[in-house]
């Protein structure tokens, strides 16, 4: 499981990031492809977060809590200082989402490492 929910995390994370960077620069109609793909992210975050609690407890934790304010913050991004100075916001949340690929990272370690000392 562990495997797959990585990799998984990674192919999401990869093309959210594609899909979203095309939407900032005004190519149409990818909104709803990037917010699928990015839910996509969360749930394999979380998978790793389920199977990673015993081999990183605070880790998972914090992997769970990202998981919840990456769509949260994306949802609200777009009320969040609108105007001259909305990039500010669009790239909190492009930070926020490399966090979370980062964090997906960090837990398949921990998983292979616990896993690994187990053998």
């Amino acid at each position: 499981m562990t495997k797959t929910a990585l990799m998984l995390a990674r192919l999401a994370g990869a093309l959210t990031l594609a899909i979203g960077a095309a939407h900032a620069f005004g190519v149409a109609g990818l909104l709803q492809i990037h917010m699928i793909t990015g839910t996509v992210l969360v749930l394999a975050l979380w998978a790793l977060v389920f199977a990673g609690y015993r081999a990183a407890p605070k880790l998972a934790m914090l992997g769970f809590t990202w998981g919840l304010l990456l769509p949260a913050f994306g949802i609200f991004q777009l009320r969040l200082l609108p105007g001259d100075y909305h990039w500010t916001m669009q790239l909190l949340h492009l930070l926020i989402g490399l966090g979370a690929m980062a964090q997906a990272e960090r837990l398949g370690g921990a998983i292979k490492r616990r896993e690994a000392a187990a053998a």
